[in-house]
């Protein structure tokens, strides 16, 4: 990742965590929000039941990533593969068709299996006591018991695609340092939607 090395994402915030860690919450809780009325929906295939689990935890995905931070001292460059893995999942055809989103109750297992692979994809030296250390930071809502079924749906799902290149490292870089804006526009557009509607009397939205 040499051509990464000067990104601003992989620098420290006033925290001491990467940027990358809050930008990365920020980009899930986003999508999260927006996703939050699937959460109502009875989970009809087996990778959205995977992904919910038994328990949802009610710690934010911020404060969850900083928490694992606190154990496992990940470098930046793990939260950015990462956002790449996991978008990688979210586009698969496996997850399309089980119709599952980023939403409250999939979140923080979507997050942790991701940290998961990019750690193992990385060769960090933590990962031993990453499964240790997800259940407690999760305040055991995702048991360690889980993990096994929800890596192995995960990897099943990108068909074990972890390579990520320099260019597409870059590319996630980049799309991390803009989530603030990105995140502000979509909350904008949402705003501006309902507006739009109640000053057109009789149209009815489809």
């Amino acid at each position: 990742m040499a051509l990464a090395a000067d990104s601003a994402v992989l620098d420290r915030d006033e925290k001491g965590n990467p940027r990358a860690l809050r930008l990365f919450a920020w980009l899930v809780e986003a999508e999260s929000l927006y996703c939050a009325a699937a959460a109502s929906r009875p989970a009809e295939t087996d990778l959205v039941r995977t992904f919910r689990g038994g328990a949802t935890p009610e710690v934010r995905i911020v404060d969850f990533l900083e928490l694992i931070q606190r154990y496992l001292h990940c470098e930046g460059s793990i939260y950015v593969l990462a956002a790449a893995h996991l978008t990688r999942f979210m586009r698969s055809r496996a997850a399309r068709e089980a119709g599952i989103r980023i939403e409250p109750s999939t979140a923080h297992r979507l997050v942790s299996v991701a940290l998961l692979v990019a750690g193992k994809f990385a060769s960090a030296p933590y990962l031993p006591n990453s499964q240790k250390v997800l259940p407690v930071c999760s305040r055991q809502s995702i048991r360690p018991a889980e993990f096994a079924a929800l890596e192995r749906s995960f990897l099943r799902a990108i068909d074990y695609r972890l390579f990520v290149s320099d260019d597409e490292f870059l590319k996630f870089c980049g799309r991390l340092e803009d989530a603030p804006r990105r995140t502000k526009k979509r909350k904008a557009a949402q705003v501006e939607e309902p507006r739009r509607v109640r000053a057109s009397p009789g149209v009815t939205a489809s």
